[in-house]
């Protein structure tokens, strides 16, 4: 994981060696060379990612000579992916991010107790979004109503378009969720995502707690002023405003829906953003723009080599005049 960023790009060798010495561990030689069932573990899998984003960036920027705020016109990231937003809008210095992110995978993982948790993607069956989150809903009233406690969790994790979401919760709740949403004819299939931990549900309320302490510690966030573009929050689908305000909301991001459909809508719809950018590992989050706006152009920036085919790209292009 990042490795061949690493080999090609001295800027991003740099990203993974300052991870190393702000955490005080190798996590580069665990996402080189390490054992997968360990790098997979939330505490480790959060800062590996940010880490293979922010290196992402910081080869595109190097081998462009151009800030990320001069390519592109918005960030966003997706859970996690938010913190490596910030970066790139220069909101937030990598360390701090680093270390944020870092204590939030472990607030996270230290959350949940011995039990079965679930995290489905469910495929949509042309249904409003509205009505899915109204079934869901309804279901755990039912749940509620009928428990004895309040360990019965299912709620609608990420809004990630049009045809899918993501359920989070105790594995009984999640499972007759999806049973009666397929009943219903409201969902097709659902995918069970290889995930430690049941994010962004009422679940991770402890986390939260954890996670506000840490920011109020570190205080990271710059003066919005001084960020080089605006950056759209998990929780409002909307840019962030303040300092305050982003703060607050990054640490209430890990128990809220990631509400990427509207992220996505705003941008298209009142920005007429039609070209997309996503860097980090894997093609996710590219895929689910590319799915979602089938004729808008997405680079999915996740390796050395579509980094240096979008490097000659932009060089064409400024050679063109464009």
């Amino acid at each position: 994981m990042g490795k061949d960023l690493s080999a090609e790009f001295a800027a991003s060798r740099q990203v993974f060696e300052e991870a190393d010495e702000v955490l005080g561990f190798s996590l580069s030689r665990m996402m080189f060379q390490g054992c997968p069932k360990e790098l997979t573990l939330t505490k480790n899998a959060q800062p590996a990612i940010v880490a293979v984003s922010v290196a992402a960036l910081r080869a595109l920027e190097h081998d462009t000579g151009m800030d990320a705020s001069e390519i592109y016109s918005f960030s966003m990231g997706h859970s996690v992916g938010e913190y490596s937003a910030l970066v790139a809008a220069q909101a937030m210095s990598f360390s701090d991010c680093i270390q944020l992110v870092r204590t939030r995978g472990e607030a996270m993982q230290e959350a949940i107790k011995e039990r079965e948790y679930a995290m489905s993607a469910c495929i949509l069956r042309n249904s409003k979004i509205e009505d899915v989150v109204a079934e869901v809903g309804r279901v755990q009233a039912e749940i509620s109503s009928k428990a004895t406690t309040d360990d019965e969790v299912v709620q609608v994790a990420n809004i990630n378009s049009s045809s899918q979401v993501v359920l989070s919760g105790t594995r009984s709740a999640v499972d007759a969720a999806l049973t009666s949403l397929q009943t219903k004819r409201l969902a097709m299939r659902a995918v069970n995502l290889p995930v430690s931990a049941p994010f962004h549900c009422r679940l991770m309320a402890p986390a939260k707690e954890v996670l506000a302490a840490r920011i109020a510690e570190l205080n990271p966030i710059r003066d919005t002023c001084l960020w080089a573009m605006p950056v759209i929050s998990n929780v409002t689908a909307e840019p962030h405003e303040t300092t305050a305000s982003t703060q607050a909301l990054l640490a209430e991001q890990v128990e809220r829906p990631v509400l990427w459909l509207q992220s996505m809508q705003l941008l298209k719809n009142s920005h007429g953003i039609s070209r997309w950018g996503a860097l980090g590992p894997g093609n996710v989050v590219g895929n689910l723009v590319g799915k979602e706006y089938a004729k808008d152009i997405v680079r999915r920036l996740s390796d050395a080599a579509a980094i240096k085919d979008f490097v000659s790209v932009l060089d064409r292009q400024a050679r063109r005049g464009f």
